[in-house]
This record gives structure tokens, sequence and C-alpha cells, in this order.
């Protein structure tokens, strides 16, 4: 709780700086790459999370997965070297992504299918979604095997299960009760 916060202090001075130096498009694109880089890499985690692992190696890292990085990620590089939290610019970033979003009205939903979405569906389930939320969205189709059919759409904090495994699970507790 304590690091979120932190974390979120950073990413908040992060957004406000970029977006005086009218670089917050760059910075985000650079906060993408990182996030991206943490949740796909176990090893690139450990690496960070490892107390043995000197901060100038960390820092290191970080430039060598990040080609020319903006002045602004830059100096909150340098600026979490110093204040030795390098540790958390995995947290940060993804904390600057969702002030990012949220400032320019920017929503994800998330549909999970079963097999891939169509382009005509997609655009079809966007529609939808735009007489709810006014602002834009960007839809991620997660496949799914097992929901056997149908669809989950997971958007501003709501789901709604339209599955063929949410209908047998709906059917069955018919049937037992």
């Amino acid at each position: 709780m304590k690091n979120s916060l932190v974390a979120l202090r950073y990413s908040k001075a992060l957004i406000n700086y970029s977006e005086n130096k009218k670089a917050s498009k760059k910075v985000y694109e650079e906060m993408k790459v990182i996030s991206k880089i943490f949740s796909q890499n176990k090893k690139v985690l450990n690496f960070f999370s490892n107390p043995v692992v000197s901060i100038k190696n960390k820092k290191n890292l970080i430039f060598k997965l990040i080609n020319n990085t903006s002045e602004e990620t830059t100096k909150l590089i340098d600026l979490l070297e110093k204040n030795k939290r390098l540790f958390m610019i995995s947290e940060i970033s993804n904390s600057f992504i969702d002030l990012y979003k949220s400032k320019r009205g920017i929503s994800n939903a998330k549909i999970t299918t079963s097999v891939k979405l169509s382009k005509e569906l997609e655009n079809k389930i966007m529609e939808k979604l735009k007489n709810i939320y006014k602002g834009e969205i960007k839809i991620s189709n997660v496949i799914d095997p097992g929901i056997i059919g149908g669809f989950i759409i997971n958007f501003k904090g709501l789901q709604y299960d339209a599955s063929i495994k949410n209908q047998f699970k709906l059917l069955k507790s018919q049937i037992v009760t």
C-alpha cells in the first residue's frame, strides 16, 4: 500500500512534468514499454527485486531495454536511482499509464472469447460500448477456449458474462436447487 502511494506520487509528478514539456505522449509510450517488459518477463522483475544487484546495473538495464529515452524518462530514472527506488519503476509506469488514460478519457474494454474476434464483431461491440461511454475505448481481445463460446466483456469495472460456460453454470445451479 505504501509503495502504491509513492508510485502514484512519482507518476503524478512525471505526468505534470511531461505535459509541461509537451512530451507526455512520448513518455506514455516509454511507460507502456516498461510495463510490458515487467509484466511479460519474470526474470526482469526478479532482477529489479534482488537487493544484491547494484542500482547502477538496474539503471543500465532500463536504458538497454528502452531505446532513445526521452529527457523526462531519463530524469525519472536518475531520480529513482538517487532515491534508491528504482525497484518501483514497474509500479510507477503502470500508475502513469492509468493517469494518462484517465486524463484523456481513454478506457479499456477486455473482451474474452473462445476464438479471435472478427473486425466486424469488434466494431459492433465498440458501437454498443460507445452508447454507454462517450470517451475513447481501446479493445483488447483475450482468447480463452475454456469459456467454450460466447464472450465476457470487462469494461469500467463491470463484467457482462455471456459465455457458454456461464450459461452451463447457471443451468446447473437451477437444476440443483
